[in-house]
């Protein structure tokens, strides 16, 4: 006989049948492919005396298969489990009551603290029930108030909002090594965006806001957190200096950091940063995409010695795995990233592997009877509904959104009707009509556990705004604009509580209230000259513009109505509201157009 491993059982009613049925506790373990202490959790450290492996420990698997029901989750394929239960890491070990309720949880327990968590759990289990009632009540109502924030009457959007929120980075803001708050540092992207997105609009003006993106950026890019062999950064430093990270890399750091890096070079007129963005988009088509499927992966492993090997050295070792899961959401973040990246280094390269993704994904995760994406696909092509996730919120706007910018670039139809399809669902299944904004997933009377409440999470709802701003800027559909605005006003209170982390909640305010630079390019989509117009659109600041695609063939009352004039050479408007400047029939003239604005 083998020695006794822990039985995992997956998420999902027949777990919670058999804890209800047979009067036990469940332990969920929230783990991840890329996570070191989940591993060190599971087997342990070689030649580690300590960390010798909790759950691979035989006592303890025969404790928890005896008197407990153990599920395990991958916080990537399950994000709306991990929202619900998170303990404030990975791996997160939490103690559930047979209907899901928390009773306890922590994150890393080393095996010789496991054994006595396990029996004090039992124990309060046997001879708190009353107690432990009233907690579940009690966190069942928290979590109730705290799912729903809803429009106030007459809450309206201001400059107040993003203004705060600069303010609230600012005070986080660490004058000595860059970054923000103390250790752990993670990268906060939104929030250097949100510092710079103020800095060019007040006219850069306030070198205070350029010199605390420069600093926190070459804090990341120069020290420990960035891959300086291979390129590309790690998740986040456990020390203020950037000095020791956590090795694992992640696909959406890399979709959320590219574009930042290649903006704050564009604005700050910096080349380091446009070297690192340049090195990590590198590592990214190397390491973490796949060239027959057109789709990028997940993450690639923590391995703390192999990253401290040289090139040479690194040459002669097995390189960390890499999870080959599909996600929709981070190739939805990467398209627009390599987007960005193709805009402003102005090389096409970028451009057609994003393209490229958006439909390889397409044709992968999109499901016609429910309208929408799933959430992954799996290494052998199988999509996640066979896995029993719904369509989440997350994966429509993040693939929207990428849509739309996809559509801007290229003229392309196919990319607005899929955005419009994801919308339909969107607003069908996900929309709260009464509150605004949008839930994370859909109404199943049939969730289990926490999973039966559903939550509005503020970064995504703060894309879902962004997507409807922009989808009314390219089609004029006012009630899209009215959906934006209802959802954003919907966390108009509640931003407060997450901080300088509701950065994302900022920008999306940020993009209500200003309006954008509107550039129309008029003439067929197939026409050369149309499309060298439409790259040139983008060139300098892909931020604070919108782009729309006009063909004559097809647009021809939406391009009177705008009192363009149709003579069959391809053309560009540049506008700001109502007032248009003169047309714009090469590159060269739309820089011009685009400088004049700014003078």
């Amino acid at each position: 006989m083998g020695e006794t491993r822990v039985q995992w059982r997956e998420w999902g009613e027949a777990a919670f049948r058999e804890a209800r049925e047979q009067d036990k506790l469940i332990l969920l373990s929230i783990s991840a492919t890329w996570c070191h202490w989940c591993h060190v959790m599971d087997r342990g450290i070689p030649g580690d005396p300590i960390h010798t492996g909790t759950y691979s420990n035989p006592e303890i698997a025969e404790i928890i298969n005896t008197y407990f029901v153990p599920i395990r989750v991958d916080t990537d394929r399950r994000p709306d489990i991990n929202a619900r239960y998170n303990m404030g890491g990975w791996p997160t070990t939490v103690f559930l009551t047979p209907d899901g309720e928390i009773l306890t949880g922590a994150t890393y327990i080393p095996p010789m603290q496991m054994r006595q968590v396990l029996l004090q759990v039992l124990q309060y289990y046997r001879t708190g029930r009353e107690e432990i009632r009233r907690r579940a009540q009690e966190i069942a109502r928290r979590r109730q108030e705290a799912s729903r924030p809803v429009a106030r009457p007459g809450a309206q959007l201001a400059w107040t909002i993003p203004l705060h929120l600069v303010g609230l980075i600012a005070r986080a803001y660490d004058p000595v090594c860059g970054g923000f708050g103390e250790a752990p540092k993670f990268p906060h992207p939104e929030a250097c965006l949100l510092l710079l997105v103020e800095y060019v609009r007040s006219g850069r003006r306030d070198e205070r806001l350029a010199e605390m993106v420069r600093r926190t950026l070459h804090g990341m890019a120069d020290g420990g957190m960035y891959d300086h062999v291979e390129g590309g950064w790690f998740r986040y430093s456990t020390t203020r200096d950037w000095s020791l990270p956590h090795f694992e890399k992640m696909l959406e750091d890399h979709a959320r950091l590219i574009p930042l890096y290649l903006y704050a070079a564009e604005i700050l007129a910096d080349e380091g940063l446009r070297a690192a963005a340049v090195k990590a988009m590198e590592y990214v088509r190397r390491t973490l995409y796949d060239p027959e499927r057109g789709v990028f992966w997940g993450s690639q492993d923590a391995d703390e010695e192999y990253y401290a090997l040289s090139q040479r050295e690194r040459a002669q070792r097995i390189p960390p795995a890499v999870d080959h899961t599909v996600y929709v959401n981070w190739n939805g973040m990467m398209a627009i990233a390599l987007m960005i990246a193709s805009d402003l280094l102005g090389e096409p390269d970028g451009r057609a592997m994003a393209l490229r993704a958006l439909d390889a994904v397409w044709e992968q995760a999109f499901d016609e009877g429910a309208g929408a994406l799933y959430h992954y696909v799996d290494r052998q092509g199988e999509r996640a509904d066979q896995k029993g996730v719904p369509p989440l919120l997350g994966d429509q706007v993040h693939y929207g959104r990428a849509a739309l910018a996809a559509f801007q670039r290229t003229g392309d139809r196919r990319f607005l009707e899929r955005a419009l399809r994801l919308r339909t669902y969107m607003e069908s299944v996900l929309a709260d009509p009464e509150g605004g904004g949008f839930f994370d997933r859909p109404e199943d009377p049939q969730a289990v556990g926490a999973l039966r409440i559903r939550q509005k999470p503020l970064e995504e709802n703060a894309a879902a705004a962004e997507f409807y701003l922009t989808l009314h800027d390219l089609t004029g559909d006012r009630t899209a604009r009215e959906i934006a605005e209802r959802t954003l006003l919907a966390f108009e209170q509640e931003y407060v509580k997450y901080d300088f982390t509701a950065a994302p909640y900022g920008l999306a305010v940020y993009r209500a209230i200003t309006e954008p630079v509107r550039i129309h390019v008029v003439g067929p989509m197939e026409d050369p000259e149309t499309q060298r117009l439409l790259t040139a659109a983008w060139r300098g600041d892909p931020f604070t513009r919108v782009v729309v695609p006009m063909d004559p063939r097809r647009d021809a009352s939406a391009i009177q109505a705008q009192g363009f004039p149709m003579d069959g050479r391809p053309v560009a408007y540049v506008c700001v509201g109502t007032h248009c400047l003169p047309p714009a029939r090469t590159p060269e003239e739309i820089a011009e157009r685009l400088q004049a604005l700014n003078e």
